[in-house]
Formats: C-alpha cells, sequence, structure tokens
C-alpha cells in the first residue's frame, strides 16, 4: 500500500502537470468507485495538487473563476496509480484496471487500480478533509507531541506507529526502517519510550520519510509515480525485506517476526 512518501511523491509530480489546468470532463469507468459527483468537476481549475494525510487532493477553483473550498480526494489504498498522460499520448489504450479519467485542457488524469480498493471522493472545506492522526512531517511533531499521543498505550511500538488514527502516512515498510534508524526494539510497549527515546523516534521518522521523498518512494511490486516510473528508496531499505541478511550497522543478522499480522524486520543488537 502506498504510505506517506508514495503519496507526496505523485502529489508533487502532479501538481505542475495538472496544477491550474482546467477539467473539461470526467470519465468514471468503475462503478464500484461510486462517485457521481462528476458534474461539480466540469469547468473547475484545478489550483494545486497536494498531500493530505494519505490522499492525494486537488485544490478547485469555483467555475466562476473565484476562490473555493472543495477538494477532490483520491485515495490510493493498495494499488491505486494516478498516471499524467499528456496531450501528444492521449490515445485511449485498453487498460482493464482504469477506474477513472480527469480531462483537462492540455493532457489527462488517469485513476487505474487493479485491486479496486481505492477511492475518490469530494471535500467541502479543508478541515473536512484533515487526517485524525498527527501529521509527521510538521514543524510541532517533536518528542513533546508523540509523548501525548503514546501516554499511557500498552500497545506495540511498531504496532501502534501503524495506526492513522495517531500518526498519519506510516506504514509497514516505513515502521520497520524508522525504528531500526532511531534504536528502537519494535516490540517494547509504547509507553516504555523516554524523553530521548522520543525524541530520537520523532527525528527519524522525519528523516527516514523525506530521505524516501526524495527517491520518489518505495516500489515492490504495483506503485508507480504520476510518470508511470517505480520508486527508487528500496535500494536503501536496511531492514525491510532483509532478514537473514547482516545489519549494515553492526553486521548481526536481521531478523523478522509476525507482529499484528504484519511482517516485522529488526536488528536485535541495534534496536534496544
Amino acid at each position: 500500500m502506498p504510505e506517506l512518501p508514495e503519496v507526496e511523491t505523485v502529489a508533487r509530480q502532479l501538481d505542475p502537470l495538472a496544477g491550474g489546468q482546467l477539467i473539461r470532463g470526467v470519465e468514471i469507468l468503475d462503478s464500484l468507485l461510486a462517485f457521481s459527483q462528476e458534474k461539480r468537476l466540469i469547468g473547475r481549475r484545478i489550483n494545486q495538487v497536494r498531500r493530505i494525510g494519505k490522499e492525494v487532493v486537488f485544490q478547485l477553483e469555483d467555475p466562476r473563476g473565484k476562490a473555493s473550498d472543495l477538494l477532490l480526494a483520491v485515495h490510493l489504498r493498495m494499488t491505486g496509480r494516478l498516471i499524467y498522460q499528456g496531450e501528444s499520448d492521449c490515445s485511449e489504450r485498453g487498460d482493464k484496471y482504469l477506474r477513472a479519467v480527469l480531462k483537462l485542457e492540455q493532457g489527462r488524469v488517469r485513476f487505474h487500480d487493479m485491486r479496486r480498493f481505492g477511492t475518490m471522493k469530494l471535500y467541502e472545506s479543508e478541515a473536512e478533509a484533515q487526517p485524525a492522526g498527527a501529521e509527521p512531517l510538521d514543524r510541532g511533531f517533536n518528542a513533546d507531541s508523540i509523548g501525548e499521543l503514546i501516554r499511557g498505550s500498552s500497545m506495540e511500538i511498531k504496532v501502534w506507529l501503524l495506526r492513522q488514527d495517531r500518526i498519519c502516512g506510516i506504514g509497514n515498510i516505513y515502521a520497520s526502517e524508522i525504528l531500526h534508524d532511531c534504536g528502537i526494539d519494535p516490540f517494547r510497549p509504547a509507553s516504555s519510550l523516554n524523553e530521548d527515546e522520543l525524541g530520537l523516534l520523532a527525528a527519524s521518522t522525519k528523516k527516514i520519510l523525506r530521505k524516501a521523498i526524495k527517491h520518489c518512494g518505495t516500489t515492490f511490486s504495483d506503485f508507480q509515480n504520476a510518470n508511470g516510473e517505480v520508486g527508487g528508496y528500496q535500494k536503501y531499505l536496511r531492514v525491510y525485506q532483509h532478514s537473514g541478511e547482516g545489519c549494515r550497522h553492526c553486521g548481526t543478522e536481521i531478523l523478522r517476526a509476525v507482529q499484528a499480522q504484519r511482517s516485522t524486520f529488526w536488528c536485535p543488537a541495534c534496536q534496544r
């Protein structure tokens, strides 16, 4: 499933391509998408494309050219892709996984989704679009804010990091990588972390997510960016999918275990 870096990558790439363009038409090709508000999109200009939580959000202008709070949000879920297709390449190629198309003045944005779990919806305001969890790349994301979120939780820290109602955008890949980077055992109770460890956790969260964004996300099977290209951060993963190999920091064998029905990877020597 695309995590924060992958969604951020798609939004950053779509913004200069689709931003400023008028929506000329909307084609919904999959009834399972359950989106029936095409008419509200036609004639609106896309002011900006950005990420809010784990959704790619198109900020839309009023049809009369006035400012508007209307947002079109796409959640990629497991296998969703938003691919920009330029004007010179707008032939309708056969694609049984194509679910929707935004037809723009110059080109289009195509929503592909093999497993059909992705969603499209409209938010009437910025406040409505905000996720329940904290934004980990915000300036105020630090030891104090994590401490408040964790307060009293006996949940294992790796499992806790996956809770989207606490911190948005961290999935299984980056949770393992973050905990290895800050040297915290994934099986420790979240509430056992002291102030110094909370500070390390906040710093490592920002560091790993920013590095992954720099390399356009991680691709193991499905993720493609807005240009139809795979991510590059899989080359830099230190523990995820590296069980049986030596830790790059100390040489100890990387271990794998199932934790809350998800694979967890860690170094038993570096992570305490």
